[in-house]
């Protein structure tokens, strides 16, 4: 759990200080765009724990659940890394100011991404717990 509380440090400190620049609480000082590189970090983090217990693991269907699982979490971080280019090109579009229309459409990506997050959290969770993987992630 420490593991994945690291990883959500830069969101939260990135929350903390602009809520202390703006004094205010709202959707505009959470980045997904940072959630989502953390998140795809974390995930990256967990497949490879995943891909070095499957190398000690002998019985097949571990095995076999292990891999599946790993690339479970492997297309999660593609997601993520996917949605975090999507969002940094959406914020940069809106700062160059001259394409009208785009801001509700970032607003959804935001949204999805600071939604979402919880599922990536929550599966590595349960994986840490399942597959005893704390000593290895």
């Amino acid at each position: 759990m420490i593991r994945v509380a690291f990883l959500l440090v830069p969101f939260f400190l990135e929350a903390i200080i602009r809520i202390g620049v703006f004094h205010t609480i709202g959707l505009s000082v959470f980045r997904s765009s940072t959630l989502a590189m953390s998140i795809g970090i974390l995930c990256i983090l967990v497949n490879q724990g995943f891909v070095r217990r499957e190398q000690i693991i002998k019985s097949p269907e571990e095995k076999e659940e292990i891999v599946w699982v790993a690339h479970v979490f492997f297309g999660l971080a593609i997601f993520c890394f996917v949605f975090f280019g999507v969002v940094v090109l959406l914020q940069a579009l809106i700062e160059k100011g001259n394409i009208s229309g785009i801001e509700p459409i970032k607003y959804t990506f935001d949204t999805i991404i600071l939604v979402g997050a919880f599922i990536p959290v929550r599966l590595s969770f349960w994986a840490q717990k399942s597959f005893n993987l704390r000593a290895v992630l």
